[in-house]
């Protein structure tokens, strides 16, 4: 697939560019994809969609440090999900008893499983209104499972550093729940 993005590109340079974004990036991005979609040839084709924008775009990403392109390749690589997921039209009409395949736990009655499905959906939308930093360290350490460390070294912090930015983080979360209730009754 590197050679394809390769031929899309004018010079050299840009070929060398986009070789290092392609080999750093495409395994996270991938995973993050996987766990956004939960289907291998869905994540795939967000992770392509996601390099073929970079091509597009070349001009403002290839000029970005490393810590913000991450950043930007991971939120292109979630837009992608929901585009690809909103064309398929996956789970939009289901009905409540055909989503047995897509809820977690058959031990636990439907109803409860919608209701937990409907709270971590106001978390998500609370998560959303974080300020970047925040969002940040919780998709890292959440979404895409990385360590303490591995966090720090992305933003250049001590691990220590990365558990206090969590722990601020979510208190924010709790913060906006508290203010704004907790589930989608307003």
């Amino acid at each position: 697939m590197l050679a394809f993005y390769m031929s899309s590109l004018d010079t050299e340079a840009e070929r060398t560019v986009m070789a290092e974004i392609y080999n750093e990036h495409r395994h996270v991005m991938l995973r993050y994809a996987l766990q956004i979609t939960q289907n291998k040839e869905i994540a795939e084709d967000a992770v392509h969609n996601t390099f073929l924008s970079v091509i597009k775009h070349k001009e403002k990403m290839f000029p970005l440090d490393r810590k913000d392109l991450r950043n930007k390749l991971i939120v292109m690589t979630k837009n992608k999900c929901i585009d690809i997921l909103r064309q398929k039209n996956i789970y939009v009409d289901d009905p409540v008893d055909e989503m047995d395949d897509v809820l977690v736990s058959q031990e636990i009655p439907i109803e409860d499983q919608i209701i937990h499905n409907d709270e971590y959906e106001a978390i998500r939308k609370h998560i959303a209104s974080l300020d970047e930093a925040s969002r940040a360290v919780l998709e890292m350490k959440y979404l895409l499972g990385m360590t303490y460390k591995e966090i720090g070294e992305e933003l250049g912090i001590s691990p220590k550093h990365v558990d206090t930015k969590i722990m601020r983080a979510k208190e924010k979360v709790r913060r906006l729940i508290a203010e704004g209730g907790g589930s989608n009754e307003r």
